[in-house]
């Protein structure tokens, strides 16, 4: 008769096979799945990669933020839940570049050091275009925003036209 050592290693090497290929399976499944959720993304948001190379460069990106928002959602510590949107191929660093204003540190004079560029500016123009100096900066996606602030100061006129 066979001893129970026997006994459970004839199991374990029957069994832990079927388990790491079980395990394996999973990887490969959601990996599939990130790459399926990825491109009915791009379909979504319209986005078309220049190359391979773009598009599995920004498959990583996408695949990162997924994974943190779906951390953040089922840590549960927080009074928000994060979801997917068009954003999501985009890093930190390039979302901010593209839709917050930030700019870099550049490697310009500290303020105050360099002396006013127009010191002998004696004659002024009757007009002066700030877009065509470039002094304006192009404008931003704000989405709803707009609507809001519209919304907003319709209803403060309204309640000051009744007072």
């Amino acid at each position: 008769m066979a001893s129970r050592t026997d006994m459970f290693l004839c199991w374990a090497c029957l069994v832990l096979p079927l388990w790491n290929c079980e395990a394996t399976s999973r990887k490969i499944d959601n990996a599939t799945l990130m790459s399926v959720r990825h491109e009915s993304w791009m379909a979504q948001h319209g986005r078309i990669y220049k190359d391979e190379a773009e598009k599995q460069y920004r498959f990583n990106i996408f695949k990162n933020n997924v994974e943190y928002i779906e951390s953040v959602n089922t840590a549960g510590d927080r009074k928000y839940r994060l979801g997917v949107n068009r954003f999501a191929d985009l890093t930190k660093e390039e979302f901010r570049a593209a839709y917050t204003g930030y700019k870099p540190k550049s490697s310009r004079p500290a303020k105050g050091t360099e002396q006013f560029r127009y010191v002998n500016f004696s004659r002024v123009p009757a007009a002066l275009d700030w877009r065509k100096k470039g002094a304006v900066t192009p404008v931003k996606d704000q989405l709803d925003c707009g609507k809001n602030m519209l919304k907003t100061f319709l209803i403060s006129r309204k309640h000051r036209s009744v007072s």
